[in-house]
């Protein structure tokens, strides 16, 4: 787990910012917590790159099934061990890298605070169930390179138990307030896990649309036997046993 967190450290490196700076975030949201109905959503003020909670809202209890007081103490650290498995890697070696990235390309510190940063993942509640969980992501504070040094975030607690796929979205704010997308990725561990191919994600998507191992050929320049290849290899990588089932990974995964 140290592992996962020198990592998240490694990505969000920043400068010092001053208590009295962030004490001022903290006030302002301590008196909106106070009117907030217990609900399945809260917010937080983290700092980089320590990964201590300077914040969590009271409904952040109602959420993980741990005590404010346990979070605050695990801090990031506790947060991304809760991360399902198979998506933490996902986070920390591509959502992360892609949001610092996209930060660092624009030409200002008004730029930067003026993105919403947004992306899911499956979280393990302290009773072992897992949630979907949905992230949106303001910067509050910038170290003086530039650096995100202060963030606040809400998080919303998903509908269903469905494994969803791993979405980061980067929305703009312009001068009239309106959001504008301006960055959208799905990440899948598809091939990392499963040793899947490139050319076996072609077909997986083909075949998952409803085509024919004729047509699938025929759109990727390969023979129906080749398609009926790529197809027993899938069944066999991803512990299928029919098109339906590769269809629902195909889904998971975004390639529908």
């Amino acid at each position: 787990m140290r592992k996962y967190l020198q990592a998240y450290r490694d990505v969000f490196e920043a400068g010092i910012v001053l208590e009295d700076t962030i004490k001022k975030y903290i006030d302002i949201h301590l008196l909106i917590d106070a009117h907030l109905p217990d609900s399945a959503a809260f917010f937080y003020v983290v700092r980089f790159p320590e990964g201590k909670y300077n914040f969590l809202g009271k409904q952040q209890e109602h959420v993980s099934g741990y005590s404010n007081e346990e979070f605050m103490a695990g801090g990031v650290e506790l947060f991304l061990q809760s991360i399902h498995p198979e998506q933490i890697e996902l986070i920390l070696q591509g959502v992360y890298p892609d949001i610092t990235a996209y930060l660092a390309g624009l030409p200002d510190d008004e730029s930067k605070k003026n993105v919403l940063i947004q992306y899911n993942y499956r979280f393990r509640r302290k009773d072992g169930s897992y949630i979907n969980l949905l992230e949106h992501v303001h910067v509050l504070e910038l170290d003086d390179a530039g650096r995100p040094a202060v963030v606040l975030g809400n998080v919303i607690m998903l509908q269903g138990a469905d494994i969803l796929p791993l979405r980061l979205t980067i929305k703009r704010f312009e001068k009239k307030q309106v959001a504008e997308t301006v960055f959208s990725k799905v990440y899948s561990a598809l091939r990392s896990k499963q040793n899947v191919t490139a050319r076996e994600i072609e077909v997986l998507r083909l075949l998952a649309a409803g085509k024919t191992s004729k047509e699938t050929g025929r759109q990727l320049f390969i023979s129906p036997h080749t398609v009926d290849t790529h197809r027993r290899n899938l069944l066999k990588k991803l512990s299928c046993k029919s098109v339906v089932e590769l269809t629902q990974v195909a889904f998971q995964n975004a390639l529908l």
